[in-house]
């Protein structure tokens, strides 16, 4: 076939697309309302009288405000992007959602309760006017109206409940228009796993719950290999799955990594915790085909300390121990994050010098440690969305996904749902036709993430504007554009 030229793609893109993302760009950032400057917004807490909320710069010096306002003693955060809009979950004891508006210096901008005793552990918007909370303490997901707190239905997930009849509804993700709902299913009794760890699924359209596997009589979840789902679910872009570590009983290393694809609605083993050598806390995966988890000693407590160790995610391996904890009554490790600018944050709870440790992925080194009060406990970053342009492939023969876009220090070109004829190329060309950067000479059959740290062949950085990312083969081309702001 004749491939289109450069410059007719960069005119058809920019009129179809670059021009509706704008709004993520420059001078239409300030119209959208969105702030310049990134932050991580973070929840310190002591667990019994105080609690409050912080945010950390992300670019250097990292300026710090602290104790901007109160949450409860046991808090999650949840940042939406599309509603830039932070939401906090205030857990045990509190049963409440509490709205943080950015665009308002961080203030408390609403709160309402979600019932009394119900637990809640997390809230995902499907719209501006529609979102869902799980209920850990009771059998039903709540929707409400996130802003007002307004009931609009519940949704009743005890079908997958083992046989105290609560089904422990945990953390959850939004992929297509499919909710994903972690299910720990833990005797209340006992406090230990009753049986495998599930995902219910819900289609948000119809609010109703989806058969994961026809086949099998009866509605079906996704069935996990290990018990007790227990860190944050996440979706990941490189992988195209949802990432979650399952715990399964503290302190016999019946857990590990799952990865769970949205579309077939099946589950893989991506690591154990014998694998990675501790009890699973959280888990990440990143960009440059890393991962990263929390893990406990097996020891009892107060002798579990805990480790920030960074492992290959196809070989199952731990590859680096990052910080080692050394001291105190158990273990003082909680979330882990990563932003676009190739950091991974730590909270770090330890009692004498608690703090976030920020490190970098390249090299797994620390650069500094942040005090933010009181002991943090989960944190979120306040970034500008990352668009991900979609134009559909040819006959499915390779997929380009680019994030984040707009970038600013480095971007990350997944190939994806590719079955490659052949060798192929990926090439990074100006409006003009330039080419740019050469990055891969020969992409491999199947899946792939490479990474451009922006610059051009002989490795100067790029002049702010739009590029396009090309996929040649045998007979096919696709092209992504690729927004560069300094």
């Amino acid at each position: 076939m004749k491939f289109e030229n450069i410059r007719t793609l960069a005119a058809r893109f920019t009129a179809r697309h670059i021009i509706p993302c704008a709004i993520v760009m420059g001078v239409a950032l300030a119209a959208a309302g969105w702030s310049e400057t990134e932050y991580a917004f973070v929840v310190t807490t002591d667990f019994y009288s105080a609690a409050y909320y912080s945010t950390v710069e992300v670019l250097p010096p990292r300026t710090t405000d602290l104790n901007i306002g109160t949450v409860s003693t046991d808090p999650v955060v949840h940042y939406d992007v599309n509603e830039d809009m932070v939401f906090v979950i205030n857990r045990y004891l509190a049963d409440n959602i509490q709205i943080v508006d950015p665009q308002s210096g961080f203030a408390t901008v609403g709160q309402y309760s979600v019932g009394n005793g119900s637990n809640p552990h997390d809230i995902r918007l499907a719209t501006s006017t529609k979102a869902y909370v799980s209920r850990f303490e009771w059998k039903t997901m709540l929707i409400v109206d996130p802003y007002s707190g307004d009931s609009l239905g519940v949704i009743d997930l005890s079908v997958f409940a083992d046989s105290d009849g609560i089904p422990e509804m945990d953390r959850m993700e939004i992929v297509g228009n499919r909710l994903f709902v972690a299910l720990n299913c833990i005797d209340h009794t006992t406090w230990l796993p009753a049986g495998p760890g599930k995902v219910a699924v819900i289609d948000i359209e119809a609010d109703t719950l989806v058969d994961c596997d026809p086949d099998v009589p009866g509605l079906q979840p996704i069935v996990l290999p290990f018990p007790n789902p227990y860190s944050e679910l996440r979706y990941d872009a490189c992988w195209g799955k949802l990432i979650v570590g399952c715990v399964g009983a503290w302190g016999d290393l019946t857990g590990g990594v799952v990865a769970i694809d949205p579309v077939t609605l099946t589950a893989d083993t991506v690591a154990t915790e014998s694998e990675l050598g501790g009890d699973i806390s959280d888990v990440l995966l990143i960009p440059q085909g890393k991962g990263y988890a929390v893990v406990l000693d097996t020891l009892p407590w107060p002798d579990n300390y805990a480790r920030l160790v960074a492992f290959d995610p196809v070989a199952g391996q731990v590859t680096d121990t990052l910080y080692a904890q050394t001291s105190g009554t158990g273990s003082s490790l909680a979330t882990i994050e990563a932003n676009r600018q190739g950091e991974v944050y730590l909270c770090d709870r330890d009692l004498t010098q608690p703090g976030l440790r920020i490190y970098d992925v390249r090299s797994d080194t620390l650069i500094t440690k942040i005090d933010v009060g009181l002991p943090p406990f989960d944190l979120e970053f306040i970034q500008v969305p990352w668009a991900q342009v979609e134009v559909p492939s040819r006959g499915g023969e390779g997929d380009l996904l680019v994030q984040p876009n707009p970038a600013g220090a480095v971007t990350h070109i997944l190939l994806r749902g590719t079955e490659l004829s052949g060798p192929a190329s990926l090439k990074i060309y100006d409006v003009e036709g330039r080419l740019i950067r050469n990055l891969v000479a020969d992409v491999a059959r199947g899946k792939a993430c490479i990474s451009w740290d922006l610059t051009d062949n002989p490795g100067s950085a790029v002049s702010p504007g739009i590029y396009y990312a090309t996929l040649i083969g045998d007979g096919y081309q696709v092209t992504r554009p690729i927004v560069v702001l300094r």
